[in-house]
């Protein structure tokens, strides 16, 4: 499964809907060799079409060469026959609903058909990979690797291994995302959404609670992030964020919102930043630490980013 210098790695991507063609193109352009898996032979055909149509996307806006895009291309295959299509399979990539049974039938026929040293990767936004591999006599080759759609798009992917996922799996899952150009990011603790999905409902709930309130209007409720928080958070995130305000004064806006706070668990190392006098860029550290460089050119630095976000925005 590896050559001298990079990953060799035959991938077969189970589901050819929402994700599964996004999914098989990010391995097709890192060179791997991907069969995109469906017993459903019209959604196959309409994936492929959905497939020819991104490369020629990248390619136009100058990602890949007439060369690159060609030979992604020929690197997917697509077939209606799960055993045909995981009979060379070191990567498995399972991309089907959000149904819990559905799956746990899927992964059973997987086993039976992949190779033994066939690595079982699941895309699922819902259940952890434990739940997923229970009852597995391969659970050490069992992984979440959940794409952010759209997967041929977005670079980030949130990535987690189950309690009896082998060292071994859980290392080459890492090489071969960073080598197909991933930046997992690395869940600690499962739960139902998982990190990125639960930052977003958050958002759409409180966007269509400010709807509902008549606050402001739907256009002016999607500037409030596009042209105001969505820029800076692009750069620096929530904790960067805060460090930015000041710690004292996100302290006091968390208090004065809710007085019961200052037991609220969630916020003990707010609370243990607070009281050290870490209060974030100002003071030279916070969630973050700020020591190396002085206030000002901290700040300008973020800011000079956030100023080029905007241009970028305006340019376009």
């Amino acid at each position: 499964m590896k050559g001298k210098d990079k990953i060799v790695c035959n991938v077969a991507v189970i589901g050819a809907g929402t994700m599964g063609p996004g999914i098989a193109q990010v391995f097709a352009q890192a060179g791997c060799p991907v069969k995109l898996i469906d017993i459903d032979k019209v959604v196959l055909k309409q994936a492929r079409e959905r497939i020819k149509s991104s490369i020629n996307a990248f390619k136009q806006a100058g990602v890949y060469g007439a060369r690159k895009a060609e030979a992604t291309l020929s690197n997917i295959s697509f077939t209606a026959n799960l055993a045909a299509g995981l009979k060379t399979a070191d990567f498995i990539v399972e991309a089907i609903g959000e149904n819990m049974e559905l799956k746990r039938t899927l992964f059973k026929q997987v086993e039976k058909f992949a190779p033994a040293g066939a690595i079982i990767a699941s895309n699922t936004s819902t259940f952890s990979i434990d739940d997923l591999a229970k009852g597995s006599k391969r659970a050490g080759k069992y992984m979440l690797t959940h794409f952010v759609n759209p997967p041929h798009v977005i670079p980030l992917i949130e990535v987690a291994r189950g309690e009896k996922t082998s060292d071994k799996t859980y290392k080459f899952t890492l090489a071969l995302l960073k080598q197909a150009g991933k930046r997992p990011l690395i869940l600690k603790k499962m739960i139902p959404g998982h990190l990125i999905n639960n930052f977003n409902f958050a958002i759409l709930s409180t966007a269509l609670g400010f709807m509902g309130q008549g606050i402001a209007s739907i256009e002016d409720i999607d500037r409030a992030l596009t042209e105001a928080l969505g820029p800076r958070y692009s750069i620096m995130g929530p904790f960067k964020t805060m460090d930015l305000l000041g710690l004292n004064i996100i302290w006091q806006s968390v208090t004065s919102f809710d007085p019961n706070a200052h037991s609220d668990p969630r916020i003990k190392e707010l609370r243990k930043l607070y009281q050290a006098g870490k209060l974030g860029m100002r003071s030279g550290a916070g969630f973050y630490d700020y020591s190396d460089k002085t206030y000002f050119d901290t700040l300008n630095y973020y800011n000079r980013r956030i100023l080029e976000t905007y241009k970028t925005a305006q340019e376009k």
